[in-house]
This record gives structure tokens, C-alpha cells and sequence, in this order.
């Protein structure tokens, strides 16, 4: 065999493996898109003069003072794929339900959230994503007659981070946030004061995410693109509970803490932080999950760890949300 012959041969073996270790680590099946009652709109609002671009979805003969629900995607997507990543979850629920949903642009792919550490363009460059949040909310209520007092935010990793920010900034304007894959800032990376304000919050968190470590320290992009340190997902669900004024020691269900690698034991853990005129805290920890939203319609690339499809991360926020507002009475 010649030379060239054999050099051919050698980049067809290298051009076969990363196209095996593209379809294994990173190729995802897309789920099925469902038949809902009205069409997902794309639309453009200016904030700070920028113009910012949104996903939404309004089911038919939405009610008046339905509640709004914005869904923030993590670092490096976008309304449209984190729709996906959750499997289409949150539009049947907001059909089931009658609640709008929004699915917001971050600025180039990436949300200006509370961290020092944060590189992302909108953090660089103080992106207005507050006033974004504040904007939809006014269109929303203007348009569809949404309750401006019942707007809950959900995000995942950055966005999940962008939440964090929302509850320290502008409490007054969200009933509640769920977090997912990320933790609360250690205090020295806080890029203003911390949360302080009571507020029910829900959090999910995987024992072997990559990218957010469960046991707190470094977030990093794989060992790379540090992103500052964290608290573990128990302290950050402390803190909150801290905030919010519980002093009663949390309650879990299984009653077993499950194992980091997922082999044995329950695959998902749910404590409870909750007293009497308190707002709650809600943690769920699910064994050996990765930088994922569980849910059963849609595995993440395999790169980003194990997505549990037992466990439907949407509907339990919804749930936990409408908990929220079965309440009696404000948080004290």
C-alpha cells in the first residue's frame, strides 16, 4: 500500500471514530412536536433598545387571569431548544392547565445573570434581561389578560442562574422560581446582594452533573471555562429555606439519600423545606442525573450525563407551582 494510500486509510479510521463518538455522545433523537389548541408564536419586543426575540404559546380561550410561566434555556441555546429540551412538557401543561408560556431569547445564547465569574456576551456587555422579563409581563397582561401577580420563572443552568438573579433583584415581581442544574453563587461571587426576600422556590439537581457539581465548588464547562465557584445543591436549597424564614429541619421522600452513581436505591429524592406561613423550599436530587432536565419524552446528548426519563421534571414544577397558589395567605 502506498503512502497516500495508507494516510487516506488512516483519516477514513479517525473520520469513522468522531462520527461514532458524535452520534454516541452528542446526537439526540427529537421528540415528538404535539397537537396543541393554538400555534407556538415568534415575536420581537424592544428592551433598552435592543430587539429581543421570544417563542410563546397561549393556548385557545386562555381565561382571564390565567397565570404566566417564562422558561429560560441554559448557555449556548435558545427559546426554541430548550422548548425541546423539555419535551414539549411545559406547552401540554399550559394546555391541561390554562397558563401562557414564554420561551425568551437570551442575548447571543446566553442570559446576564448575578455571577462575577460569568462570561457570557450579555453579562459582558449588561444585557437589560430584567427589564425583558418586565416587558413581556406588561405585553402578556396587556394582550392576554395574564395575572401579573401570578409569574413564575423556570430556568436551567444560565437560565437557571437568571432566576437566581430574578429572586434577588426583583422578588416582588415573580411568585416563585424552580431552578435546574445550577447552584447559588458562594457569596464572594455575587455581582450584587444575595436573595432576601421570602420566596418558594423548587430546585433539581443531578449527583453527577459535569458541568454544575452537585457537592458544590468550581462550575466549569467540562474542566474548562471556569464559571466560579457554587454552593453544593443541599446548601443552596439551605439558603433559601434560610431566606425564607424555616426553621424546622426538612422532611425527605424516599427517606434514603440516594447513591452518586444511581445503581441502587431510589433514582430521585424529594425534600421538603416547610413550616406554617412560610414559603416553601422544594429540593429534588436525582441519582447518577447529569447537566439535564429530566422528563420522559427527550434524552440530552449523552456528553451532558444520564437524562432520567422517570422522573417528569416539568410536570413537578407545575405542580409545585400551582401549590404555590392554592396557598393561604402571602409569605411571611
Amino acid at each position: 500500500m502506498s503512502a497516500l494510500a495508507t494516510a487516506l486509510a488512516a483519516i477514513g479510521v479517525v473520520a469513522l471514530v468522531c462520527a461514532a463518538a458524535y452520534g454516541y455522545l452528542l446526537h439526540t433523537p427529537a421528540p415528538v412536536e404535539p397537537r396543541l389548541s393554538a400555534p407556538v408564536t415568534v415575536d420581537t419586543i424592544t428592551v433598552a433598545e435592543r430587539t429581543r426575540t421570544y417563542r410563546a404559546f397561549v393556548p385557545a380561550d386562555l381565561p382571564p387571569g390565567a397565570p404566566l410561566l417564562f422558561v429560560l434555556h441554559g448557555s449556548q441555546q435558545d427559546g426554541k431548544t430548550i422548548r425541546t429540551a423539555t419535551g414539549y412538557g411545559f406547552d401540554r401543561l399550559a394546555e391541561r392547565h390554562g397558563f401562557a408560556v414564554i420561551y425568551p431569547d437570551g442575548y447571543k445564547r446566553g442570559w446576564n445573570d448575578g455571577r462575577t465569574a460569568a462570561v457570557t456576551p450579555a453579562r459582558k456587555e449588561d444585557i437589560d434581561d430584567e427589564g425583558l422579563i418586565a416587558a413581556l409581563v406588561e405585553r402578556f397582561r396587556q394582550g392576554h389578560g395574564i395575572d401579573s401577580a401570578r409569574v413564575f420563572v423556570t430556568g436551567f443552568s444560565n437560565g437557571g442562574q437568571l432566576a437566581f438573579r430574578l429572586a434577588a433583584r426583583t422578588p416582588e415581581r415573580i411568585a416563585a422560581i424552580a431552578v435546574i442544574g445550577a447552584g447559588l453563587p458562594t457569596p464572594d461571587q455575587w455581582a450584587f446582594p444575595e436573595p432576601k426576600s421570602p420566596l418558594p422556590v423548587l430546585l433539581i439537581a443531578g449527583t453527577r452533573d459535569p458541568i454544575m457539581p452537585y457537592e458544590g465548588g468550581e462550575a466549569s464547562i467540562f474542566g474548562f471555562q471556569k464559571r466560579g465557584n457554587v454552593l453544593s445543591a443541599e446548601a443552596t436549597a439551605r439558603a433559601f429555606a434560610e431566606v425564607n424564614g424555616i426553621t424546622r429541619p426538612p422532611t425527605s421522600w424516599p427517606p434514603t439519600r440516594p447513591p452518586q452513581d444511581g445503581s441502587d436505591g431510589p433514582s430521585v429524592i424529594e425534600t421538603r423545606y416547610t413550616q406554617p406561613g412560610k414559603a416553601p423550599v422544594v429540593a429534588f436530587t436525582v441519582s447518577g442525573g447529569g447537566h439535564t432536565i429530566p422528563n420522559p419524552d427527550y434524552r440530552f446528548p449523552r456528553l451532558m450525563g444520564r437524562t432520567d426519563h422517570t422522573f417528569n421534571g416539568p410536570a413537578a414544577i407545575w405542580a409545585f407551582f400551582s401549590e404555590t397558589m392554592r396557598r393561604d395567605g402571602p409569605p411571611s
